[in-house]
């Protein structure tokens, strides 16, 4: 029997979960007054100076809640990646799109019900869904943070006609890497 040395890189110290994986975020209501906007939901950026920071993260699950049936005309709702300048950019700042169906398409929301809608793998997918379908370790399954372009989540809400009652939220289920 051949023997070899080794070096040793066991981590005697880490023998339980160290983090809270997986959790959830919860944005802030969307309602009829964003109608032609981007409403943000979630931004990412790296630093610790913005509780909590965030590592590079998966998002394992995403739930769209309707709380108030959306009326007026036919308003559809997509969930959009966008970059923000910096996570300081807030209202009637720019969001830059950069898909406008990255994580959730309108026809996995019926927005005139209320009731909870997950992504879903039947039909046409979003990017989000084909490439966690597919155990693709790419964006947008997985969000790499940072400071300046920082990645974020955001709300197209959009009707031919003046919407005129509605309210919801998105969450997330994300999973921190080590």
């Amino acid at each position: 029997m051949t023997t070899t040395t080794i070096l040793d890189h066991r981590r005697t110290d880490l023998r339980a979960t160290t983090l809270g994986n997986p959790y959830w975020l919860t944005s802030g209501q969307i309602t009829k007054l964003d109608d032609d906007l981007a409403a943000l939901l979630f931004s990412f950026p790296i630093t610790k100076s913005v509780s909590p920071g965030y590592k590079p993260l998966f998002i394992e699950q995403i739930v769209f809640e309707v709380e108030i049936a959306f009326l007026g005309g036919t308003p559809t709702i997509d969930i959009a990646s966008g970059t923000l300048a910096t996570d300081a950019v807030t209202t009637d700042g720019d969001v830059t799109e950069v898909v406008a169906t990255e994580y959730m398409l309108s026809d996995n929301i019926t927005e005139a019900t209320i009731g909870y809608y997950p992504a879903c793998g039947a039909g046409t997918d979003s990017a989000w869904m084909t490439a966690k379908l597919a155990g693709n370790a790419i964006h947008p399954y997985i969000i790499v943070p940072a400071d300046t372009t920082v990645p974020c989540i955001y709300a197209a809400l959009t009707s031919a006609s003046p919407i005129t009652a509605g309210a919801g939220r998105l969450h997330i289920l994300i999973c921190e890497m080590p």
